[in-house]
């Protein structure tokens, strides 16, 4: 245990001195949940203490999210989302928090969404996946919940003239695991995963990456083309994540400080760094402000870019 130096307490010594708790707002097994379980641990030897995990899915992940607004801003809760993720849920949905005024403690990843079919299905590549759902071969095509992230990627592709992928009907699942897992089981034919939470199946044959919607590509699958490769639109606005911590309003800046500082020196941790070149998941530290401008960026950008109503609408449907 490296052990940081604490800052005050507030009446109580120094901080921390006692357990953390860290608010997933997605279910178990997605890629927010992967990476954390790589290096919170670290951060919370660093820390002294521990920080205790709290998975809380729902609501397009605005749930957790509200759940960490309102917490005490204390230095003892904490939470991981992932612009332009959880800001979209926002814009479609807006909730009766404003998520830009969380602070942000840091950043620590770049994850690219991507495009994951059923084995059974034998999709050779992005076109042949447009051509089964123009066909009428393929019908269904899944993500996380409706109104989310994902659910605004289906609907930009099914409606952007250079994609044109006509799906009939969207499944929205609590997070990437459970698609991912719906995906395997064929209860979906197709689905828009993290490239983390699709790791372990591709590996084990149980699903096929078909593309990655990012135009810089994905490092876990290296030998997977962007869409963007294959001439489509360039969707990077929405199809990457950048990966943050972030805490309530009100939450000390030195805590702040203690808190971003424990988590670049467990990013560096050696089982952290193993697990990254292994695997492929970037492990980048960005501090404080790096994290809250990711928030401010998805809320500036995705409305010039996507029709809130339209995905309003079809999010109610």
């Amino acid at each position: 245990m490296t052990g940081l130096a604490g800052c005050s307490g507030g009446g109580d010594g120094e901080y921390p001195s006692g357990d953390i708790t860290y608010i997933i707002p997605f279910s178990e097994g997605g890629g927010t949940d992967t990476y954390a379980r790589q290096f919170i641990s670290h951060m919370g030897d660093e820390l002294g203490v521990n920080i205790a995990i709290e998975n809380v899915p729902g609501a397009a992940s605005l749930r957790g999210t509200g759940q960490l607004y309102n917490a005490e801003p204390d230095g003892y809760t904490i939470g991981g989302f992932n612009p332009p993720s959880t800001p979209v849920s926002a814009m479609v949905n807006p909730p009766e928090f404003d998520m830009t005024e969380l602070q942000g403690v840091g950043t620590y990843a770049r994850t690219p969404f991507v495009v994951v079919a059923n084995p059974s299905y034998e999709i050779e590549d992005f076109d042949d996946l447009v051509s089964r759902y123009a066909d009428g071969d393929l019908e269904i095509f899944s993500g996380k919940e409706r109104g989310g992230v994902d659910h605004v990627l289906a609907l930009l592709m099914q409606g952007n003239d250079s994609y044109d992928l006509q799906w009939e009907r969207y499944v929205g699942y609590d997070g990437t695991g459970p698609a991912v897992q719906a995906t395997i089981s064929d209860e979906v034919p197709a689905a828009i995963a993290t490239d983390t939470g699709a790791a372990g199946a591709v590996e084990d044959d149980r699903l096929d990456v078909i593309a990655c919607l990012s135009s810089q590509g994905s490092e876990v699958f290296p030998d997977i083309p962007s869409t963007t490769d294959l001439g489509y639109d360039n969707i990077d606005y929405l199809g990457q994540l950048v990966r943050g911590i972030f805490a309530p309003e009100g939450t000390s800046e030195d805590q702040i400080q203690v808190l971003t500082e424990a988590l670049e020196a467990a990013l560096q941790a050696d089982e952290v760094q193993s697990w990254s070149e292994e695997t492929g998941n970037v492990v980048e530290y960005g501090g404080p402000e790096s994290a809250s401008n990711a928030v401010a960026d998805a809320f500036e950008q995705i409305p010039d870019q996507v029709d809130l109503e339209s995905v309003r609408n079809a999010a109610n449907e």
